[in-house]
């Protein structure tokens, strides 16, 4: 199965990148593919102001729409700021959510996270799967959005900038459930 993770913090070195990179290892120990998109390159316009030129478009969202196109199983992560979602991967699902990207949402399951470096991370996780629903609601997506979300809380203190998870007992545990548990899930949806 191929998988693609979507670190959504435009910021350089993020714990979403870091959160990211080890949910990447996770799933590579799996057996599986994966590729991580850092939004630190992130280059969509706002959706007010113009759509992107998809016959001419950036290498990040030429790189964004043939990974998004690939995967099975999409992870969309996401830091919290003041209980919210990434304006960027916001904006990311504003541009994609038309009929022209419509194939994009099918045969996928989309698993959520939100990153915290204190307390914090469940907002953002519930937020983006609320706005995927309605997506997929919408058009019609042959898709399902993952109840199985997961809060990365204290991230500097139990993974290392590389993404190796540090000595955690209960979050390693925890992580390895939610990708498991949405790797098994897409499995059995898409696999049947």
């Amino acid at each position: 199965m191929y998988c693609l993770i979507l670190s959504g913090s435009a910021r350089k070195n993020s714990n979403t990148l870091r959160f990211s990179n080890a949910v990447h290892k996770l799933i590579v120990e799996q057996n599986h593919e994966s590729h991580v998109v850092d939004f630190n390159e992130y280059d969509f316009p706002n959706f007010n102001q113009k759509s992107i030129n998809w016959e001419d478009p950036s290498s990040f969202q030429t790189l964004v729409r043939e990974h998004f196109t690939k995967a099975q199983l999409v992870f969309v992560h996401s830091p919290e700021y003041n209980w919210m979602p990434s304006a960027e991967i916001l904006q990311f699902f504003n541009q994609f959510a038309t009929n022209k990207h419509l194939p994009l949402f099918h045969n996928k399951v989309f698993a959520m996270a939100g990153t915290s470096s204190g307390r914090g991370g469940r907002m953002p996780a519930v937020q983006l799967s609320n706005v995927v629903n309605k997506i997929l609601g919408f058009f019609d997506g042959k898709a399902i959005v993952s109840p199985k979300i997961f809060e990365a809380q204290f991230v500097p203190q139990v993974i290392a900038a590389d993404g190796t998870l540090l000595e955690n007992e209960e979050f390693n545990k925890g992580l390895r459930a939610y990708v498991a548990g949405n790797l098994a899930l897409a499995e059995a949806l898409l696999y049947k």
